[in-house]
């Protein structure tokens, strides 16, 4: 009997082991999967993904861009948060501040940050086409003209051709009328835009507009780097890549 009852304990105590390790080993955490390309990924095959070595998950660039999330959900940029997203970006911040001044200054944000996101969303669409329609002359009408071009090439609305070429009218747009504008982190609108034009649309229906933009990049926009610290010239190098 005394065995039995021995037996019995050990057999309650292994039950009990084997649940604790069900419910707590839950192995090691994942880091999620980014896109290398970011918002130039094109939108017919899958996109090029890879995991980021723990040094770029940590830091990419001086501006700390693994923060960005948190400064920019509380509200537009304004004078309290600027310097954050790079020196040259805050100097045409305050350029466009002293032209419009302060009230339809902070008017012209709000449309900017109300109208990112959703992208694709015809009401996002409208936001951001009123701040084009009243604020032509701004360096933040460039940043708002390359975003539409991304609103535009995912409103499921549309035909993919109509999408297409609505995207490919504002890219164009901003390499020739706001080709010097600057967005958060100092990301070149000019450049993102030819990265666009290259990678969503000529990459389909042009591929060798899409070779001389890629390589136009290498050449004239050495140095430069999107909202996430990634060098242009990189990005397209590994695109023009995948076009060969």
């Amino acid at each position: 009997m005394r065995w039995l009852i021995i037996l019995g304990c050990l057999a309650v105590a292994a039950v009990g082991v084997m649940i604790g390790l069900v419910l707590f080993d839950e192995g090691p955490p994942s880091r999620p999967i980014v896109d290398e390309t970011g918002d130039t990924a094109g939108d017919s095959g899958p996109a090029h993904r890879t995991e980021p070595s723990p040094a770029r998950t940590i830091r990419r660039n001086r501006l700390e861009p693994r923060s960005r999330g948190t400064e920019t959900a509380a509200g537009p940029v304004d004078e309290d948060n600027v310097h954050r997203f790079g020196q040259e970006f805050e100097r045409k911040w305050y350029e466009d501040r002293s032209k419009l001044g302060a009230e339809r200054h902070l008017e012209m944000e709000k449309l900017w940050f109300e109208g990112r996101r959703p992208r694709g969303d015809p009401g996002s669409i409208g936001i951001l086409e009123r701040l084009l329609r009243e604020f032509p002359d701004t360096n933040r009408a460039g940043c708002a003209a390359m975003e539409l071009g991304h609103h535009y090439i995912r409103r499921r609305d549309q035909d993919l051709d109509a999408r297409r070429k609505k995207a490919r009218e504002l890219w164009h747009q901003v390499e020739q009328r706001y080709g010097d504008v600057l967005c958060e982190y100092n990301a070149p609108a000019g450049g993102l835009s030819k990265l666009a034009l290259a990678t969503w649309v000529y990459r389909h229906t042009d591929p060798g507009m899409a070779r001389r933009l890629l390589e136009e990049i290498i050449a004239r926009h050495q140095g430069e780097t999107d909202h996430l610290g990634r060098p242009l010239e990189q990005t397209a190098r590994r695109l023009l890549k995948r076009l060969e």
